[in-house]
């Protein structure tokens, strides 16, 4: 009996190692299963950095591309039942430079924290895209949540009216990407940032007279009722050479 309450014991205290034992390489590279090693501060990235506290973490980036998405990941330390418990760090997505932090929204204190950086924005200019009466491309309220509309507004140089012409064919904002509603193709149909899916409603093609065409409708960007009120939804329209279809582009 007294073996076996040894061989318990023994066995309880290698689990609990194993939670809080350095980490042999970087994040993730242990045995399945295995989480990271604590850390108190790190530096994700040559222009990243992370605070941590008891309950949460605060990462910072400079010199990033406008469109590179970014967030606070690592893991939580708790107990459940008597046994440690590894629980995620959890916090928003952002883009570009700019500062967000992380909590242990299920329990426990701070054990890992380290930057988790989406896919590399293509190459492309950036900069803003004036069209109809010398208004700018802007998402509204610089918003990055998906289906947030995209409109005209007096140009202001702000992350929201900063868009990249990538190399794959997306026109890109605040790490989104400029897309059609729903995919659908229709006259009217309303444009918004949503995240980049490669689907056909994301693809846009600049043309000599100026358009912008999306080719999967065969209909063209439009400031929808030539409108110069600032607000105004953009969409989609048969493609006709008019002044509310000529975009500028970055260059």
């Amino acid at each position: 009996m007294r073996r076996t309450t040894a061989l318990l014991a023994t066995a309880l205290l290698a689990g609990a190692a194993a939670l809080t034992a350095p980490a042999a390489n970087a994040a993730g590279s242990g045995p399945q299963g295995t989480p990271p090693a604590p850390v108190a501060d790190a530096v994700a990235a040559e222009n990243c950095s992370i605070t941590n506290v008891v309950y949460g973490a605060t990462g910072t980036c400079t010199g990033l591309d406008p469109n590179q998405t970014w967030s606070v990941g690592g893991w939580c330390q708790a107990w459940e039942n008597g046994f440690p418990a590894m629980k995620p760090l959890w916090g928003p997505t952002t883009a570009g430079d700019g500062t967000v932090g992380a909590s242990c929204i299920q329990g426990g204190t701070v054990s890992f924290t380290q930057i988790v950086f989406g896919p590399k924005p293509p190459a492309g200019p950036s900069g803003r895209i004036t069209g109809y009466a010398d208004k700018c491309v802007d998402v509204r309220g610089q918003n990055q949540a998906n289906s947030t509309p995209v409109q005209i507004w007096d140009c202001l140089g702000n992350a929201g009216q900063t868009w990249k012409v990538g190399t794959d064919g997306t026109v890109r904002a605040l790490g989104k990407c400029l897309d059609v509603q729903g995919g659908r193709t229709g006259n009217a149909t309303l444009v918004q940032i949503y995240d980049c899916n490669g689907t056909g409603a994301q693809q846009w093609r600049a043309r000599p007279d100026g358009s912008l065409l999306n080719p999967q409708s065969g209909r063209c960007l439009d400031d929808l009722g030539f409108s110069t009120t600032n607000g105004n939804q953009l969409g989609i329209w048969d493609c006709n050479g008019a002044a509310n279809q000529v975009w500028h582009l970055p260059v």
